[in-house]
């Protein structure tokens, strides 16, 4: 007998005994807990580092010089405004940040006479209307003055200028703080009032939040064309390879759809295969988390272009109003974001 690639076991090197089930053997990676646990980020998770992101940018953005102070000078005074969300995500042991962000930044500036002096002061804000995955490294800003003359016009192009670069400069190393924070685990301090922390696994929302419900609405631009996103979306080796977690989808109406390892189930309601011009899927969808009988409804619409490319346009209703905001990005980080990456597109509005 070739014994070259066979492991042979003597009397006095037994081979280990296995784990037996049902024998609480310490063994076992995964138990139950009483505390219900998400244990090594399995689950898909979410915590919120919106207010770590709020003290961290508004240190960036406090006292930051502006010009070269020889016949002007500015500075940045201080983050008025943040809306948005940031969030960071977890599953199978991998975390990654998710942020949205509509920033508002102070600044003033002085415009210098021949002896020294103070000539011409002027205040203003610096809008940044998105801060995002997709536009960080090349933030669009509008500059303003509170009181726009001729006279503080100088001032108005200094911070337009100058001011930008600094602003474009704190929102790279913030995004670069953020990701490093994130790739090493670090926590965000607790929060005064901190969001209750869902997971797919263990979470039941109560009667009283499925009450109010909102919309969901997101649109991506996709290379290929409609029936590549069609076929895509309905094909259960696709989604699984996409969202990098179990799922089983279906191509008859009626069939039944779950995705995110049992996260996501729902049902197809209406499947309109590419005519030529479109191709429209429509779901009757639910997180597990939800209560048993709340279900929302997603259509998705895939419209051809003139260059042969892809509108896609998601469209969701019956989403309860506290799970909106996570339902919105769970579509873009988890489903859309992974196909623009495999497809080639991009966001083109929400």
């Amino acid at each position: 007998k070739d014994t070259k690639h066979t492991r042979l076991w003597t009397r006095e090197q037994q081979p280990p005994p296995m784990a037996k089930l049902g024998e609480g053997d310490d063994r076992w990676i995964v138990k139950e807990r009483e505390d219900g646990r998400n244990v090594n980020n399995w689950h898909w998770s979410e915590t919120s580092y919106t207010e770590w992101a709020r003290e961290k940018l508004g240190a960036r953005f406090e006292g930051v010089a502006i010009g070269d102070g020889t016949r002007s000078a500015g500075k940045l005074l201080s983050l008025e405004t943040m809306k948005g969300d940031v969030t960071v995500q977890s599953r199978k042991q991998k975390r990654f940040p998710l942020y949205e962000l509509e920033l508002t930044i102070r600044w003033e500036g002085q415009l210098f006479d021949a002896s020294g002096g103070t000539a011409v002061e002027a205040k203003g804000r610096i809008k940044v209307p998105d801060l995002s995955e997709e536009t960080y490294d090349d933030l669009e800003m509008t500059v303003l003055c509170d009181e726009e003359t001729d006279a503080k016009r100088p001032l108005k192009e200094l911070v337009r200028k100058e001011g930008g670069k600094a602003v474009r400069a704190a929102c790279l190393a913030f995004v670069e703080e953020l990701k490093e924070t994130v790739m090493k685990g670090h926590e965000p301090p607790p929060q005064k009032a901190p969001p209750r922390e869902r997971f797919n696994a263990g979470y039941v929302a109560a009667s009283a939040e499925t009450a109010k419900t909102g919309a969901v609405k997101v649109v991506y631009s996709y290379n290929p064309p409609p029936h590549v996103l069609y076929e895509t979306l309905l094909d259960t080796q696709r989604i699984r390879g996409i969202t990098a977690s179990d799922a089983s989808m279906s191509t008859e109406v009626g069939g039944k759809l779950m995705m995110f390892s049992g996260a996501v189930e729902g049902e197809n309601a209406e499947l309109k295969p590419f005519d030529g011009e479109r191709a429209v899927i429509k779901w009757k969808w639910r997180f597990s988390t939800w209560q048993p009988s709340h279900w929302s409804t997603v259509l998705i619409t895939m419209v051809k272009q003139d260059d042969g490319s892809t509108k896609l346009t998601l469209e969701q209703t019956g989403v309860p109003e506290d799970e909106r905001e996570r339902t919105e990005r769970g579509w873009k980080g988890m489903l859309f974001e992974p196909m623009n990456a495999m497809l080639g597109g991009r966001v083109i509005g929400a």
